[in-house]
């Protein structure tokens, strides 16, 4: 009977769909405890989004293993099993739909679709409505102001695939803030880089589209469009995060035994001015700029990864083919290009050698003399960071504990030149932490059941603000990722220098899903920010939601 199954398993890969499981999905909490509890193996979580080709994969390496689960993570097997059925068996006898599959039930805990179509043509598409409802409640402590907002989305999604190599996906929502608008804008990031949002003082509608096209050829995978991407280990990436609004990039990674490549070439948006026209009136101009990025991975054992790649910020101009170029050191180009742009190296590395526990690291190189090391030289620029992710007591207690430190030395993803910082329409691209910081972070995930879930985390970050005098003057300390060094700046960078600003963050989030694809999430979010010894912000903020995928 095994040898049945396991044949099943193993060859129907020809029906696995070809677009990538959001970066939001929960399935990547579930990968990383089978990774350090060394159930799956070549999974590495540095890379997200993975598609569901790959995540199949895994997925079959844990159901070889399921008797090493315990109860809880085999019923989450199981749901995951109904998620990915179509890749993992080629069926779709645990989904339905209302047009194409099925005897549709609103309430059944099978997989949804609007649309479900496959042929014998190896043509697949899938349809899915979207709805989203959620309450915003902030309490201002500190300014004795109790205020609310609420809203709703709708919207739809599509992917398929066809030829079995090519596939697509499509997805957008239209929302609109009802209540006070300063609260959505204040606690929604998507909702606060929204153009339309923020277009007229009036304006409460929103809207977001990704999509991209995909082609997969086993070791070779291509990727053109708008995703979302994070990049690094542990609960906030440290070289790419979803802070800022998605781009548009082309990308492919190459998988081939022990070894990864992966790149992408992407556009994202600079500088912003304001042009008063007596005909046209106010214009709003935007400057473009662009980002590059490859990566060469190589797995040293079934226990350790590590990794060197590069980035590459650019504008001021149009693309560079120099940095289109994927087989290219990005350093020694901009040194080249005579230094117009902002370059940065990175190593990492990732080890699960002690089972049930992986620990993972990242070096981030914005810049650096060595023969200035120690000298307090501002312009070596480094990331640092470190961090542990443990499920060491998984027969016990279903819980896994992070903690982590990092450290962002003064000036990191600043640049002379400033449409060159490391943003996206001026938001930070990385983990969200200014230069010039310092970061302590703990988390407990506990597992109620299989539909269950809570997330308890608290941070405490030191930053070393830039000075302000009362004339508006800047006093530089390279605390700002706006600023970066000008020419009588002073020459020594001290981390945290400047004013120092304490915040501490504890965040409590609860996700229940009672009926598959119906999911309510309460977040409560609990903000103190002070300055030296005095207290500028003290509040709670409240996030109650419910998301539903028909």
């Amino acid at each position: 009977m095994k040898i049945i199954v396991a044949f099943l398993l193993f060859t129907c890969i020809s029906f696995a769909q070809n677009d990538y499981i959001s970066v939001d999905d929960p399935v990547y909490n579930f990968l990383e405890r089978m990774e350090v509890l060394h159930i799956i193996h070549g999974y590495n979580s540095f890379e997200l989004p993975k598609s569901r080709k790959d995540i199949a994969k895994y997925l079959k390496q844990v159901i070889a293993s399921e008797s090493k689960l315990d109860v809880t993570d085999s019923k989450i097997l199981q749901d995951l099993e109904v998620q990915f059925e179509f890749e993992l068996y080629g069926t779709l006898q645990n989904s339905q739909a209302i047009i194409g599959h099925g005897n549709y039930d609103l309430f059944s805990q099978n997989d949804k679709y609007f649309l479900a179509y496959t042929d014998s043509n190896k043509t697949d598409i899938f349809i899915n409505l979207l709805g989203e409802g959620e309450g915003l409640f902030l309490n201002d402590f500190q300014n004795h102001n109790n205020l609310s907002a609420s809203l709703g989305v709708i919207g739809g999604e599509i992917s398929g695939s066809f030829l079995n190599h090519f596939g697509f996906f499509l997805s957008g929502t239209d929302g609109n803030v009802f209540g006070n608008k300063l609260v959505a804008d204040s606690l929604r990031e998507d909702i606060r880089q929204n153009y339309k949002f923020n277009e007229r003082p009036t304006a409460a509608f929103f809207d977001q589209t990704l999509g991209y096209l995909t082609a997969d050829f086993d070791m070779l995978r291509i990727k053109f469009g708008q995703d979302k991407l994070r990049i690094g280990y542990g609960p906030m990436k440290s070289i790419i995060d979803d802070n800022s609004p998605p781009f548009t990039y082309l990308g492919f990674d190459i998988s081939y035994s022990f070894f990864t490549f992966s790149y992408f070439h992407g556009q994202l948006l600079g500088n912003e001015t304001l042009t008063n026209d007596s005909v046209a009136g106010s214009t709003y101009n935007v400057e473009q700029k662009y980002i590059g990025y490859h990566r060469i991975g190589f797995d040293l054992s079934d226990v350790l990864n590590v990794g060197a790649g590069e980035m590459i910020i650019y504008g001021d101009r149009g693309i560079d083919l120099s940095y289109v170029n994927p087989f290219a050191f990005y350093k020694s180009v901009s040194t080249a290009d005579q230094d117009r742009d902002n370059s940065f190296l990175f190593f990492d590395v990732n080890d699960r050698s002690i089972k049930g526990m992986k620990i993972y690291s990242t070096l981030l190189i914005d810049d650096m003399d060595f023969s200035k090391l120690g000298t307090g030289w501002y312009g070596n620029q480094t990331l640092f960071d470190f961090g542990i992710f443990s499920s060491n007591l998984y027969n016990i207690l279903p819980a896994d504990v992070t903690i982590e430190y990092t450290r962002v030395d003064p000036y990191v993803h600043t640049n002379r030149r400033n449409n060159n910082n490391f943003t996206n329409f001026g938001y930070d691209m990385g983990s969200g932490l200014q230069p010039n910081s310092e970061l302590f972070l703990g988390e407990i995930n506990y597992r109620f059941n299989y539909r269950t879930n809570l997330d308890v985390s608290f941070k405490y970050i030191l930053h070393g603000a830039n000075p302000v005098l009362t004339d508006g003057t800047i006093i530089n300390v390279g605390g700002d990722e706006s600023l970066g060094h000008r020419s009588f700046d002073a020459l020594g960078a001290r981390i945290l220098a400047g004013d120092l600003e304490y915040s501490r963050i504890t965040t409590a989030s609860l996700t229940y899903e009672p009926v598959k694809q119906y999911i309510f999430s309460l977040k409560l979010v609990y903000l103190n920010e002070s300055l030296e010894n005095s207290v500028f912000e003290n509040q709670l903020q409240t996030f109650i939601n419910l998301s539903v995928k028909l």
